[in-house]
């Protein structure tokens, strides 16, 4: 089958403590080679909205009081940024017709684009932000006995519908920045993110996309009734732990049912998104076309976020792990035409996943392209998995690696391997779309 051929996912190479200290220190800041003598522009950027590639020619304090060797620094990688970032507020950046302009970087933006995309990723951080909020304090308040506040969900959902219209690649990857300790309220935004993306692939209208977003943002909200040590459980769980857990879709219905602030299709989501085509699902094992649509597709993307995010119980794995599964289920335990749509409207690289070239160089997808299988990448490992020098590679054109072999992708790793934070790279400016 496609998705057995094209991935083979190797195990994540342990770095020692000592390659870990180096991909965090390397790439110090240097002062630039060749600096071009056409005439350049210095410009004022709080250190918020550094991103690699700029050259910083001033501090907000004196350079002696710094930590850096030159008057004058370009910033190469993500720990540039941040060592600017813990140091000043605000700095100045020069650049001229070869730099990286702050309001038009090679990373943020590609020609064509609606939208920029550097103020697009900042809208997706704020929706993405006060949804996550929403969705927390919402939880929270059910577990101590409070009513449903469908407004605000409602509110944090056509947010998200909004920058997902937009451009579909920056709400995308913010699934891929796991919460600490958010649980299920973190999966159940990623869930209704998930699900608004691929709605939006099957060309749904903005109503229906708002619709489905609130089904799958309340798509576990029963599990507010279940005990936390049942949730937190880091061992499997026994026979009456499973008949407790599996309750959370009825528990789900009875709160739903009884909120009239949310419409009634999410009460069936939430009683119906762990049933399964071929009828071996729960709790009514239910078939085919009799479950219902919205719950359908809510199954895929809960599915997908389960598999990606790290559990109590085991670790997390790979995105090509997780469409490896849903492409084998399809038909049984997933909607098969579904499981294909949504594996288009992601992406077979979904932006934010951690990639292995055939050279054996690791990046960070940024975004898609028109060919499923050529991203848009940024290399951050060389080939002896040490840090190097930054630089975007777009596979859709087809370029060619220092070797003069074409860079294809090998295979894809879990958030965490190589010890790449990917939340870290977003805090220091990395832009993905």
């Amino acid at each position: 089958m496609f998705f057995d051929k094209l991935f083979k996912p190797a195990p994540a190479k342990k770095r020692t403590s000592q390659s870990a200290q180096r991909h965090r220190k390397a790439g110090a800041a240097r002062s630039r080679p060749n600096a071009s003598s056409e005439r350049r522009v210095r410009q004022r950027i709080a250190v918020e909205k550094l991103s690699i590639g700029m050259f910083v020619v001033e501090l907000d304090i004196p350079w002696e009081e710094s930590t850096f060797m030159f008057q004058g620094l370009e910033l190469k990688t993500v720990d540039d940024i941040a060592e600017v970032q813990q140091q000043c507020r605000h700095v100045f950046v020069d650049y001229d017709a070869r730099s990286v302009k702050p309001e038009n970087h090679d990373i943020a933006q590609r020609p064509g684009d609606s939208v920029l995309l550097v103020e697009e990723h900042s809208a997706a951080q704020r929706v993405h932000s006060l949804a996550s909020e929403t969705i927390h304090n919402l939880f929270q308040d059910i577990r101590l006995g409070a009513e449903i506040d469908g407004g605000k969900v409602q509110q944090a959902v056509s947010g998200c519908v909004d920058t997902i219209l937009r451009n579909p690649d920056a709400s995308v990857w913010l699934t891929r920045i796991q919460a600490k300790d958010e649980g299920t309220a973190q999966h159940s935004l990623n869930v209704a993110a998930l699900s608004i993306v691929m709605a939006k692939s099957l060309d749904l209208s903005t109503k229906e996309l708002e619709d489905i977003g609130v089904c799958a943002m309340l798509h576990d909200v029963g599990k507010t009734n279940i005990p936390l040590p049942i949730l937190r459980k880091t061992g499997p769980l026994n026979a009456s732990e499973q008949e407790e857990m599996r309750r959370h879709t009825n528990y789900g219905r009875d709160i739903l049912i009884s909120t009239a602030s949310v419409m009634s299709g999410a009460a069936d989501v939430a009683f119906s998104h762990h049933e399964r085509p071929d009828g071996q699902g729960y709790p009514r094992g239910l078939e085919d076309e009799s479950i219902p649509f919205y719950a359908r597709i809510v199954a895929i993307a809960e599915a997908y976020d389960t598999i990606t995010s790290k559990q109590p119980y085991r670790e997390a794995r790979s995105p090509s792990d997780a469409l490896q599964e849903l492409y084998e289920n399809r038909g049984t335990q997933f909607d098969e035409d579904l499981v294909i749509k949504f594996i288009d409207s992601v992406g077979i690289f979904p932006p934010g996943s951690i990639v292995e070239l055939v050279n054996g160089e690791i990046g960070i997808v940024l975004s898609t392209t028109t060919d499923k299988l050529k991203p848009r990448i940024i290399i951050i490992l060389n080939t002896d998995k040490e840090a190097t020098a930054q630089r975007v590679v777009d596979l859709s054109q087809n370029p060619l690696d220092q070797n003069g072999h074409l860079y294809q992708i090998k295979t894809t790793h879990s958030d965490g391997s190589f010890d790449i934070d990917i939340e870290e790279f977003q805090r220091a400016g990395l832009r993905f779309g």
